[in-house]
């Protein structure tokens, strides 16, 4: 009894996929390195090609690829205009309502690309810190507490020691030198304090002196370096005041939207939001981490930096027309399931940098 319900349940089946075979389906795409790439002879490949090509092939599916963009292709979907996405789609509460899904074949996360620094750019920061506001304030500082002590042993010394401390400018000009002298510990000894006022302030200042450079190293250094540790992003959240840009009606833009990141612009394409990263209209690209990567792939220039930070995890499934029958729905996550076991599926997706 269970053999012939098997075998009707396979005739139906194949029935139903064969009456259905003879129309051919609209698949629209849009370009997702590495799940679909484009050749120059115009075929299509990636793994994403490879696995629903399979599926075709396994359920006699006629297929005619149209290319949109992912804002058109949602569009199409939700309005039954095509039936189904060779791009993968993340799977949202928001598109669940209008559009159908497969079962999950991937699973990612959204990342962030930024413009890469030049090591030629990187030394003009440098030379630039020192003419920073944090390093002439610390310079003023040191100065102001070298002349200080200076004033103080002329004070002391112009009178019983007025061979090597003289009147007027030139001596205060000799108490500056002989205060700088001291701290530095290089001790010329070509001026000395005589005077017990002199040699009283000549104490507290090589005590007060280590102290000192000791502040002033610390504070040179976090000048000169203050802008590299700004610069230094480790989570997403430090992304919020920045100008991001993000593909139209993706995952990841609704993702910065529903998170309050404000400072966001939509792009069609890929490379118009590229584009803008180079005229600097926006600060760092926000999408899917696998595409990025495969745009750093083809950097030849190295022109941007991948940031290694994940958020938005993400199902990444074909989408369907809510207009297809149940049962074709059910033969092509039935054929998904049984390709995304194979070996060759794991090899294809490792080949492409995908885990």
């Amino acid at each position: 009894m269970l053999k012939k319900i098997t075998l009707i349940s396979f005739l139906l089946l194949s029935t139903l996929n064969s009456v259905f075979s003879n129309d051919t389906l609209s698949v629209a795409y849009c370009m997702e390195p590495p799940f679909v790439v484009k050749a120059e002879d115009g075929t299509l490949y990636g793994p994403s090609v490879w696995l629903w090509e399979n599926i075709a092939k396994e359920n006699n599916l006629e297929c005619k690829y149209i290319e949109l963009s992912l804002d058109e292709l949602l569009k199409a979907l939700k309005n039954n205009e095509i039936d189904a996405s060779l791009s993968p789609l993340t799977i949202t509460s928001q598109r669940y309502k209008a559009i159908n899904f497969t079962t999950p074949y991937h699973i990612e996360h959204a990342s962030l690309l930024e413009r890469n620094v030049s090591s030629l750019q990187k030394s003009w920061e440098f030379v630039k810190s020192f003419f920073s506001i944090n390093f002439l304030r610390a310079l003023g500082a040191l100065a102001f507490v070298i002349f200080a002590f200076g004033i103080l042993i002329w004070f002391f010394e112009r009178k019983k020691n007025n061979e090597e401390f003289h009147h007027g400018i030139k001596g205060i000009w000799e108490g500056f030198w002989w205060s700088a002298v001291t701290m530095t510990t290089v001790g010329y000894g070509d001026k000395s304090p005589r005077t017990v006022g002199g040699r009283v302030i000549s104490l507290i200042w090589m005590f007060t002196a280590v102290i000192i450079i000791s502040g002033f190293t610390a504070g040179i250094a976090s000048s000169l370096t203050v802008n590299h540790i700004s610069s230094a992003h480790d989570k997403i959240a430090d992304f919020k005041n920045m100008e991001l840009g993000t593909i139209e009606g993706s995952a990841t833009n609704e993702w910065l939207k529903n998170n309050f990141f404000t400072k966001k612009k939509e792009y069609a394409t890929m490379p118009e939001m590229l584009n803008a990263l180079d005229q600097k209209e926006i600060d760092a690209v926000a999408y899917d981490r696998a595409l990025l990567r495969s745009v750093i792939k083809k950097d030849e220039h190295s022109k941007y930096k991948f940031i290694d930070i994940k958020y938005n995890p993400q199902f990444f499934a074909f989408g369907l027309s809510k207009s297809l029958p149940d049962t074709l729905v059910r033969s092509i996550n039935y054929s998904m399931l049984s390709n995304i076991e194979k070996m060759d599926w794991k090899v294809l997706l490792s080949e492409n940098g995908l885990k």
